[in-house]
């Protein structure tokens, strides 16, 4: 479960990434790029909650 949650964690982190890259590549695209970054926020999240609740050891 501790494994699954870092790479959910990485799975939002990159999706922050193709946010910025969205924002500065594409014209007009300032409601996308913040779309995809709170997208990336909540899946960052979601793998935050998970790693807390794996067992420990």
């Amino acid at each position: 479960m501790f494994y699954l949650a870092k790479v959910i964690q990485a799975l939002g982190i990159a999706d922050v990434g193709y946010a910025l890259f969205v924002g500065m590549t594409q014209k007009n695209s300032m409601g996308r790029e913040l779309t995809l970054m709170m997208l990336g926020l909540l899946i960052f999240s979601f793998g935050r909650f998970l790693e807390r609740r794996a067992p420990q050891g």
